[in-house]
């Protein structure tokens, strides 16, 4: 779609895609093309969504007859799932994989969905598809030569996610991912009508689920909704000249609204002044109403999704790549991003016994030294991006990135410095990888394994929650941006090779790894061949034993965020 503008042909093809794509899982023949449809229609959602958000908010506000009950509900599914990404600041990246959860939602239920709205009882065989939809649904995008999803990880769970959010016990939540779509499934829900059910007005049924749910990020998901709601309030009634006004595209300077009659569109008309807006469903078969009133209005200007952060990779890369003979080289590559700049100042306090920030960036990398300087550079270009690209666990993720720094700081000791930084800078790296390629995977607790007699080493993946890091894209992403670093190389093998091959590099990492994890996850237990490994690395250190270094890691005052 040229220039992501949206147009009635837009959302045309996403109504009608979204309404075929449902119904493929009946024409078993058609089942490989389910996941190439599903990607297509999720990136049109998102260029829909970034080029008018009105046009999708309003979708909410209307219920196509053409299309009926399923599609409709998923289409008021994928919608709220769009708001909430968009205003949290994910990625398209995440966005798409969230999406595809969505749409998978009631992939092989379509029919039977339909048939439960309209107040029918479904026999036997299709009660028992309809308790197995996600399983199954899973199964299918799985075989079908599919690659590895992680949206395949949020649908396994929505089924019980859905239940928990009614629930009058107070819950928590492990997987924010499927938070979201559970909450997106829960709103859509109640906004479009079955046979035995109302619709519920938008704006209530997202105070009735946030006057019901006491979990944080439960609200700030909800919030993030309404706030994208507010921002582009379209589809809302309202009273124009003793007529029923549906309000298109609000501007600060004026308003559009289409004057309906019995779902039928009569004319466009522009206003400035004040009306009560309320929320309320609008049922129709009007093709103008449905789509193609949007191309006639001009939006103002939005935000696209979040950034992937391609320029601050590339700089990565050059710092990795590059020997830097003077400070004033290095420095001109960092202060293209005031961001960075200011940073690196921040971070370079550390090399100052005063602890004082210093004048300018060069005076900044000229404290910490030239042979750090890279290293450092590196390391705070890394960290903005783990910061900066917004996920369901950013938090979480920066909350134990920081206690990964604070044992390479008591571990280094005073000889803080480079060896801080070629230490920190690894973990950094991957830690971003995580975050760009397995985001939607990370969650709250660790993934723990029993590894007692296994050959497989630990991994920096397991203390975000992830079972194993995808090696052959990690492969790739070290080969991109860290091919001449012997560090970072260090690092690759500590998660990739078996632990009988790994050298004294690797061994600190999986230390520094496994003291981690110990600090974080309350159930973990070293294995023999751990316990081994630390008291080794422990040995060649200012601290000689495990107890000396337990004792000092108590009284760094850590905690866990994990309850």
């Amino acid at each position: 779609m040229d220039a992501r503008i949206v147009t009635s042909k837009t959302l045309f093809a996403i109504a009608q895609g979204t309404h075929k794509v449902l119904r493929l899982y009946y024409h078993k023949e058609k089942w490989s093309s389910i996941y190439p449809t599903l990607v297509k229609l999720a990136q049109l959602y998102m260029d829909c969504y970034e080029s008018s958000p009105s046009s999708l908010h309003g979708q909410l506000g209307l219920y196509s007859q053409n299309l009926g009950y399923n599609t409709n509900l998923v289409m008021n599914q994928n919608v709220l799932v769009c708001m909430a990404c968009h205003h949290l600041n994910f990625s398209r990246a995440v966005t798409e994989e969230l999406l595809l959860a969505s749409f998978a939602d009631y992939l092989c239920v379509a029919r039977e969905s339909d048939q439960l709205a309209a107040g029918k009882k479904l026999d036997a065989q299709q009660d028992k598809l309809w308790k197995v939809r996600h399983q199954l649904a899973v199964q299918i995008l799985s075989d079908g030569q599919t690659p590895n999803l992680q949206c395949l990880r949020v649908l396994s769970r929505l089924s019980n996610y859905d239940n928990k959010l009614v629930s009058s016990i107070p819950q928590r939540f492990n997987d924010h991912a499927s938070l979201i779509v559970a909450i997106a499934h829960r709103i859509a829900s109640l906004i479009t009508p079955t046979y035995r059910q109302n619709s519920m007005a938008l704006d209530r049924a997202i105070k009735l689920l946030y006057g019901k749910l006491n979990y944080t990020f439960a609200l700030k998901v909800l919030s993030a909704i309404a706030g994208a709601f507010v921002k582009h309030p379209a589809g809302m009634l309202c009273e124009i000249k003793g007529e029923v006004g549906f309000l298109v595209i609000q501007s600060s300077s004026e308003k559009i609204i289409a004057v309906v009659e019995q779902g039928q569109t009569k004319k466009l008309a522009k206003a400035n002044r004040r009306f009560q807006f309320h929320c309320s469903l609008t049922t129709t078969t009007d093709a103008n109403l449905l789509y193609n009133i949007w191309d006639r209005a001009a939006e103002p200007v939005v935000q696209p999704f979040g950034s992937e952060h391609s320029h601050l990779l590339a700089t990565v890369k050059a710092l990795s790549h590059s020997q830097f003979q003077s400070i004033r080289a290095l420095e001109k590559l960092i202060c293209e991003f005031e961001s960075v700049s200011s940073a690196v100042q921040i971070a370079a306090k550390q090399y100052n016994r005063e602890n004082l920030k210093a004048a300018s960036v060069r005076h900044s990398l000229a404290m910490v030294g030239l042979d750090a300087a890279g290293l450092l550079a590196q390391r705070v270009l890394l960290e903005q991006i783990i910061t900066n690209h917004k996920l369901p666990f950013t938090e979480d993720v920066v909350h134990k990135y920081g206690i990964i720094s604070q044992i390479i700081a008591l571990y280094v000791g005073e000889s803080y410095g480079e060896q801080f930084e070629r230490l920190l800078s690894p973990f950094a790296a991957v830690i971003v990888f995580l975050v760009t390629k397995q985001g939607v995977e990370i969650q709250h607790a660790t993934a723990l394994h029993s590894r007692e007699y296994s050959e497989e080493l630990v991994s920096i993946a397991n203390l975000f929650g992830i079972r194993a890091i995808a090696k052959e894209k990690y492969l790739d992403f070290n080969q991109q941006y860290f091919e001449r670093s012997i560090l970072h190389k260090a690092m690759l093998e500590s998660e990739t090779l078996n632990k009988s091959q790994i050298n004294a590099q690797c061994r600190l990492f999986i230390f520094i790894k496994l003291i981690a994890l110990k600090v974080i996850s309350p159930n973990f237990v070293l294995t023999a061949w751990q316990k081994q490994l630390v008291d080794d690395v422990l040995a060649e250190s200012r601290f000689v034993t495990a107890q000396k270094f337990d004792l000092a890691l108590l009284e760094t005052g850590f905690y866990s965020s994990i309850a």
